[in-house]
């Protein structure tokens, strides 16, 4: 009696776990790798230490298939997570001129055409830049040959 009520009340849960993942609420922000992985061992070791202290196999079993069905539903619910913009600016609203998304390889200026710090609007002066810059910049020495 124990494991079908046991069973019973473990596939309600995952029942409810699937509306909540699938057609639920998603997160509303990003959520942080470390809470990500914390939330999944709290799942993945509290079902399978409550597997070990099971009665019966058939609860046991019923244990394990939940948790492993919550930690897929925990992963897709995560999947809906918006995703984090790398930088947040008004610029970033049309995405480029013709409003089609950003950069590709190849789409962006050559080195000998770079904008410098002169031309009009914010733009970039590279020359000082690089001057700036090559004072991090150092090289590794050449190595030594082998001694024999």
């Amino acid at each position: 009696m124990f494991d079908v009520g046991l069973i019973g009340l473990l596939g309600t849960y995952v029942a409810g776990v699937a509306w909540r993942a699938l057609w639920g609420a998603p997160p509303t922000r990003p959520i942080r790798f470390a809470v990500a992985v914390a939330v999944s061992m709290v799942i993945h070791l509290g079902f399978h230490a409550a597997a070990t202290a099971a009665p019966s196999i058939a609860s046991a079993a019923a244990l394990v298939l939940a948790g492993w069905s919550s930690f897929a539903l925990w992963c897709m619910w995560l999947g809906r997570v918006p995703s984090a913009r790398f930088r947040e600016g008004e610029d970033d609203e049309g995405g480029g001129e013709d409003g089609g998304g950003g950069r590709g390889p190849g789409d962006g200026p050559d080195d000998h055409d770079r904008p410098s710090g002169d031309d009009e609007g914010p733009g970039v002066d590279w020359d000082r830049f690089e001057r700036e810059f090559a004072a991090y910049v150092r090289r590794a020495p050449d190595p030594e040959p082998a001694a024999d």
